[in-house]
Protein backbone atom coordinates (compact mmCIF):
# COMPACT_ATOMS: atom_id res chain seq x y z
CA UNK A 1 0.00 0.00 0.00
CA UNK A 2 2.91 2.60 0.83
CA UNK A 3 4.60 1.43 -2.66
CA UNK A 4 1.03 2.56 -4.24
CA UNK A 5 0.91 5.89 -2.55
CA UNK A 6 4.38 6.47 -3.49
CA UNK A 7 3.72 5.61 -7.27
CA UNK A 8 1.04 7.83 -7.59
CA UNK A 9 2.62 11.18 -5.09
CA UNK A 10 4.02 12.73 -8.61
CA UNK A 11 0.53 12.72 -9.85
CA UNK A 12 -1.47 14.05 -6.97
CA UNK A 13 0.98 15.85 -4.44
CA UNK A 14 3.75 17.06 -6.56
CA UNK A 15 1.50 18.03 -10.48
CA UNK A 16 2.92 21.24 -10.17
CA UNK A 17 6.59 20.31 -9.83
CA UNK A 18 6.40 18.05 -12.51
CA UNK A 19 4.79 20.21 -15.24
CA UNK A 20 7.50 22.57 -13.83
CA UNK A 21 10.11 20.27 -14.39
CA UNK A 22 8.63 18.88 -17.56
CA UNK A 23 7.67 22.40 -19.12
CA UNK A 24 11.83 23.22 -18.71
CA UNK A 25 13.29 20.44 -20.21
CA UNK A 26 10.89 21.21 -23.22
CA UNK A 27 12.52 24.39 -23.43
CA UNK A 28 16.06 23.54 -22.52
CA UNK A 29 16.41 21.12 -25.57
CA UNK A 30 16.49 23.47 -28.38
CA UNK A 31 17.44 26.80 -26.21
CA UNK A 32 19.90 29.02 -28.57
CA UNK A 33 19.43 26.49 -31.34
CA UNK A 34 18.93 28.07 -34.82
CA UNK A 35 15.84 26.01 -36.19
CA UNK A 36 14.75 25.30 -32.55
CA UNK A 37 11.75 22.78 -32.04
CA UNK A 38 11.87 22.02 -36.36
CA UNK A 39 14.57 19.55 -34.91
CA UNK A 40 11.83 17.06 -33.44
CA UNK A 41 10.40 16.56 -37.27
CA UNK A 42 14.18 16.90 -38.82
CA UNK A 43 15.78 14.03 -37.13
CA UNK A 44 13.01 11.40 -37.67
CA UNK A 45 13.20 12.60 -41.34
CA UNK A 46 16.84 12.29 -41.36
CA UNK A 47 17.08 8.92 -40.28
CA UNK A 48 13.85 7.54 -42.08
CA UNK A 49 15.96 8.91 -45.54
CA UNK A 50 18.93 6.71 -44.42
CA UNK A 51 16.76 3.61 -43.78
CA UNK A 52 14.88 4.34 -46.82
CA UNK A 53 17.72 4.12 -49.04
CA UNK A 54 19.36 0.96 -47.58
CA UNK A 55 16.60 -0.97 -47.21
CA UNK A 56 13.65 -0.22 -50.17
CA UNK A 57 16.35 0.79 -52.93
CA UNK A 58 19.30 -2.12 -51.70
CA UNK A 59 17.65 -4.48 -49.60
CA UNK A 60 14.32 -4.08 -50.67
CA UNK A 61 11.83 -5.38 -47.78
CA UNK A 62 8.91 -7.10 -48.21
CA UNK A 63 6.10 -4.80 -46.47
CA UNK A 64 3.28 -6.47 -47.52
CA UNK A 65 2.27 -3.50 -49.78
CA UNK A 66 2.54 -0.40 -47.81
CA UNK A 67 5.01 1.60 -49.05
CA UNK A 68 8.49 1.39 -46.99
CA UNK A 69 8.76 4.95 -45.85
CA UNK A 70 5.37 4.41 -44.04
CA UNK A 71 5.94 0.82 -43.32
CA UNK A 72 9.67 1.94 -41.57
CA UNK A 73 7.75 5.28 -39.73
CA UNK A 74 5.35 3.42 -37.97
CA UNK A 75 7.97 1.67 -35.59
CA UNK A 76 10.93 4.26 -36.13
CA UNK A 77 8.87 6.72 -34.74
CA UNK A 78 8.23 4.89 -31.40
CA UNK A 79 11.09 3.51 -31.20
CA UNK A 80 13.07 6.81 -31.39
CA UNK A 81 10.53 8.28 -27.82
CA UNK A 82 11.49 5.32 -26.90
CA UNK A 83 15.53 5.81 -27.08
CA UNK A 84 15.43 9.11 -26.97
CA UNK A 85 13.41 8.85 -23.12
CA UNK A 86 16.12 6.11 -21.80
CA UNK A 87 18.97 8.10 -22.91
CA UNK A 88 17.82 11.72 -21.63
CA UNK A 89 16.57 9.97 -18.57
CA UNK A 90 19.35 8.23 -17.73
CA UNK A 91 21.62 10.90 -16.79
CA UNK A 92 18.67 13.36 -15.77
CA UNK A 93 19.46 12.92 -11.79
CA UNK A 94 23.03 13.43 -12.43
CA UNK A 95 21.66 16.57 -14.62
CA UNK A 96 19.92 17.74 -11.38
CA UNK A 97 22.08 17.21 -8.90
CA UNK A 98 21.55 20.39 -7.28
CA UNK A 99 17.93 19.79 -6.82
CA UNK A 100 18.60 16.31 -5.00
CA UNK A 101 20.96 18.35 -2.58
CA UNK A 102 18.50 20.64 -2.01
CA UNK A 103 14.65 19.99 -2.37
CA UNK A 104 12.63 17.65 -0.60
CA UNK A 105 10.23 15.85 -3.33
CA UNK A 106 9.74 12.58 -4.94
CA UNK A 107 13.08 11.97 -6.87
CA UNK A 108 11.16 10.03 -9.85
CA UNK A 109 9.71 13.14 -11.24
CA UNK A 110 12.79 14.23 -12.41
CA UNK A 111 13.07 11.15 -15.03
CA UNK A 112 9.62 11.12 -15.54
CA UNK A 113 9.72 14.99 -16.38
CA UNK A 114 12.50 13.97 -19.16
CA UNK A 115 10.02 11.10 -20.30
CA UNK A 116 6.96 13.56 -20.36
CA UNK A 117 8.49 16.03 -22.73
CA UNK A 118 10.09 13.06 -25.09
CA UNK A 119 6.25 12.04 -25.36
CA UNK A 120 5.42 16.08 -26.30
CA UNK A 121 8.03 15.56 -28.91
CA UNK A 122 6.78 12.24 -30.41
CA UNK A 123 3.05 14.02 -30.91
CA UNK A 124 4.69 16.98 -32.84
CA UNK A 125 6.79 14.21 -34.89
CA UNK A 126 3.17 12.66 -35.69
CA UNK A 127 2.79 15.43 -38.15
CA UNK A 128 5.55 13.75 -40.48
CA UNK A 129 3.74 10.07 -40.00
CA UNK A 130 0.29 11.83 -41.18
CA UNK A 131 2.17 13.76 -44.06
CA UNK A 132 3.36 10.34 -45.32
CA UNK A 133 -0.05 8.60 -45.10
CA UNK A 134 -1.37 11.79 -47.00
CA UNK A 135 1.33 11.05 -49.74
CA UNK A 136 1.57 7.65 -50.36
CA UNK A 137 -1.99 7.30 -50.12
CA UNK A 138 -2.60 5.06 -47.42
CA UNK A 139 -5.88 4.67 -44.93
CA UNK A 140 -5.28 3.30 -41.34
CA UNK A 141 -6.89 0.49 -40.48
CA UNK A 142 -10.32 0.32 -38.29
CA UNK A 143 -7.92 -1.10 -35.50
CA UNK A 144 -5.95 1.86 -35.72
CA UNK A 145 -7.07 2.94 -32.20
CA UNK A 146 -5.04 0.15 -31.03
CA UNK A 147 -2.00 1.96 -31.16
CA UNK A 148 -2.94 3.76 -28.33
CA UNK A 149 -2.77 0.78 -25.03
CA UNK A 150 0.70 -0.77 -27.31
CA UNK A 151 2.17 2.80 -26.85
CA UNK A 152 0.97 3.46 -22.69
CA UNK A 153 2.72 -0.39 -22.75
CA UNK A 154 5.83 1.27 -24.19
CA UNK A 155 5.90 4.65 -21.95
CA UNK A 156 5.92 1.46 -18.89
CA UNK A 157 8.32 -0.15 -19.64
CA UNK A 158 10.79 2.39 -20.99
CA UNK A 159 9.99 4.11 -17.82
CA UNK A 160 10.97 1.49 -15.88
CA UNK A 161 14.03 1.23 -17.53
CA UNK A 162 14.84 4.40 -17.21
CA UNK A 163 14.22 4.73 -13.36
CA UNK A 164 16.66 1.57 -13.48
CA UNK A 165 18.90 2.90 -15.62
CA UNK A 166 19.30 6.92 -14.11
CA UNK A 167 19.22 5.37 -10.32
CA UNK A 168 22.53 3.18 -11.08
CA UNK A 169 24.12 5.71 -13.38
CA UNK A 170 24.70 7.92 -10.03
CA UNK A 171 26.77 4.98 -8.68
CA UNK A 172 28.27 4.18 -11.96
CA UNK A 173 28.81 6.81 -14.41
CA UNK A 174 29.54 3.96 -17.31
CA UNK A 175 26.20 3.05 -17.06
CA UNK A 176 25.19 6.40 -19.69
CA UNK A 177 27.18 4.75 -22.08
CA UNK A 178 26.46 1.52 -21.86
CA UNK A 179 22.81 2.39 -22.39
CA UNK A 180 23.85 3.94 -26.03
CA UNK A 181 25.62 0.92 -26.60
CA UNK A 182 22.34 -1.34 -25.72
CA UNK A 183 19.74 0.78 -27.12
CA UNK A 184 21.87 0.43 -30.61
CA UNK A 185 22.05 -3.13 -30.47
CA UNK A 186 18.14 -3.45 -28.79
CA UNK A 187 16.95 -1.67 -32.17
CA UNK A 188 18.79 -4.27 -35.01
CA UNK A 189 17.07 -7.18 -32.24
CA UNK A 190 13.46 -5.54 -33.13
CA UNK A 191 11.67 -5.61 -36.13
CA UNK A 192 11.44 -1.68 -36.67
CA UNK A 193 13.70 -1.38 -40.25
CA UNK A 194 12.96 -5.13 -41.23
CA UNK A 195 10.18 -7.48 -41.10
CA UNK A 196 9.65 -10.41 -38.49
CA UNK A 197 9.58 -12.28 -41.21
CA UNK A 198 13.41 -11.96 -41.92
CA UNK A 199 14.57 -13.52 -38.91
CA UNK A 200 15.49 -17.46 -39.72
CA UNK A 201 12.83 -19.68 -37.80
CA UNK A 202 15.23 -21.29 -35.57
CA UNK A 203 15.91 -18.19 -33.99
CA UNK A 204 12.26 -16.54 -33.51
CA UNK A 205 11.31 -18.27 -30.45
CA UNK A 206 14.20 -17.05 -28.49
CA UNK A 207 13.84 -13.20 -30.97
CA UNK A 208 10.26 -13.19 -29.37
CA UNK A 209 11.65 -12.67 -25.92
CA UNK A 210 12.40 -9.18 -26.56
CA UNK A 211 9.17 -7.38 -25.38
CA UNK A 212 9.46 -4.76 -27.98
CA UNK A 213 8.89 -7.33 -30.58
CA UNK A 214 5.24 -7.79 -29.85
CA UNK A 215 4.93 -3.88 -29.17
CA UNK A 216 6.09 -3.14 -32.56
CA UNK A 217 4.61 -5.98 -34.63
CA UNK A 218 1.33 -5.28 -32.93
CA UNK A 219 1.84 -1.14 -34.00
CA UNK A 220 1.95 -2.23 -37.79
CA UNK A 221 -0.69 -4.63 -37.57
CA UNK A 222 -2.89 -1.92 -35.32
CA UNK A 223 -2.14 0.55 -38.19
CA UNK A 224 -2.70 -1.38 -41.37
CA UNK A 225 -5.08 -4.13 -40.51
CA UNK A 226 -2.71 -7.30 -40.46
CA UNK A 227 -3.44 -10.26 -38.27
CA UNK A 228 -2.39 -9.72 -34.51
CA UNK A 229 -0.11 -12.57 -32.96
CA UNK A 230 -1.39 -12.34 -29.31
CA UNK A 231 0.69 -14.34 -27.68
CA UNK A 232 3.71 -12.09 -28.26
CA UNK A 233 1.80 -9.17 -27.23
CA UNK A 234 0.94 -10.71 -24.13
CA UNK A 235 4.41 -11.30 -23.15
CA UNK A 236 5.22 -7.67 -23.94
CA UNK A 237 2.65 -6.42 -22.02
CA UNK A 238 3.45 -8.68 -19.09
CA UNK A 239 7.55 -7.63 -19.75
CA UNK A 240 6.21 -4.00 -19.68
CA UNK A 241 4.40 -3.72 -16.69
CA UNK A 242 7.06 -6.07 -14.61
CA UNK A 243 10.08 -3.88 -15.83
CA UNK A 244 8.43 -0.81 -14.75
CA UNK A 245 7.14 -2.06 -11.30
CA UNK A 246 10.67 -3.04 -10.91
CA UNK A 247 12.25 -0.01 -12.15
CA UNK A 248 10.15 1.71 -9.62
CA UNK A 249 10.75 -0.45 -6.20
CA UNK A 250 14.61 -0.07 -7.29
CA UNK A 251 14.71 3.35 -7.47
CA UNK A 252 12.40 3.92 -4.09
CA UNK A 253 15.07 0.96 -2.25
CA UNK A 254 17.88 3.89 -3.44
CA UNK A 255 16.33 7.23 -3.41
CA UNK A 256 17.72 7.76 0.05
CA UNK A 257 21.44 7.38 -1.30
CA UNK A 258 21.19 9.94 -3.94
CA UNK A 259 21.65 13.29 -1.81
CA UNK A 260 25.05 11.66 -0.76
CA UNK A 261 26.08 10.22 -3.95
CA UNK A 262 25.89 13.27 -6.24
Amino acid sequence: MKYLKDLLRPFSQHKYLLYQLTQREIKARYKQSIVGYAWVLLNPLAQMAIYVFVFSVIFRFPTNNIPYPVYLFAALLPWTTLQVSINTATQSLVDNASLLKKVAFPREIIPYSVILAKLVDFCFSLIVFAFLLLFFRVSLASTAILFLPLFILQILLSTGISLLLTAFNLFFRDIQYLANLLLMMWMYLTPVVYPMSLVPAKYVNFYKLNPMVGIVEGYRSALFGNPFEWSIIAWSTFCSIFIFLLGFLVFKKLEKYFADIV
